[in-house]
Parts: C-alpha cells; sequence; structure tokens
C-alpha cells in the first residue's frame, strides 16, 4: 500500500508543522525488514517506489521505528536516521508523517 510521507526533521530538529506541511514529501511503498551490523539486528522501515532506480533512495532509512500516533487517514513513525558527517556517520532522531496519497 502506498503512502505518502513527510519528513517532520531536518538533521534531527523538529520543524515547524508548517514546514512539514509545506516542505518536500514522498510517495511509495513502507516495507520493514532487518538489517545486521555485525552480529546485531536492527529493525529498519524503507520507502520505496517502483518507478525510480534501485539504487535511489526517496528517504534514508528509518532505524528502530516506534509508532508514535495512530489515526483513521493518517500516522507517525519516529525512528533514527543515519546522515554523513564531516567526522564520519551519526544518527539523529527522525519522524515521519504518513497520509495516503491523493489519488
Amino acid at each position: 500500500m502506498e503512502f505518502k510521507v513527510y519528513p517532520m526533521r531536518r538533521k534531527g530538529r523538529r520543524l515547524q508543522w508548517k514546514e512539514i506541511d509545506n516542505g518536500p514529501s514522498y510517495v511509495g511503498d513502507l516495507r520493514s525488514h532487518l538489517i545486521y551490523v555485525g552480529t546485531e539486528p536492527y529493525s529498519v522501515i524503507t520507502l520505496f517506489n517502483d518507478a525510480r532506480p534501485a539504487n535511489s533512495q526517496l528517504l534514508p532509512d528509518l532505524y528502530e521505528p516506534v509508532l508514535l500516533r495512530f489515526a483513521v487517514n493518517a500516522f507517525q513513525l519516529r525512528g533514527y536516521e543515519k546522515i554523513d558527517g564531516p567526522d564520519g556517520f551519526h544518527a539523529v532522531v527522525q519522524e515521519w508523517h504518513c497520509v495516503p496519497p491523493p489519488k
């Protein structure tokens, strides 16, 4: 099932709702899976869009996601996203606001 996803944070900082609503959104399928870093398993949610090439991501993966809010027409997830900094990768908090895409 497809969802329209709005990132709610930029580099870990929470955006105002006006910025979220007027900011970029991405449409695709949400898929959960496990990845292993060494022997440690991590739960991950990825936003896929079959119309895009396999190596181009819509959004960075959401690691260790939790369901924050759930309504009839929307839900929100919170987890961690990996960002590349000057001294390597860092994990920052990210939230996704997910709604059904317009028809």
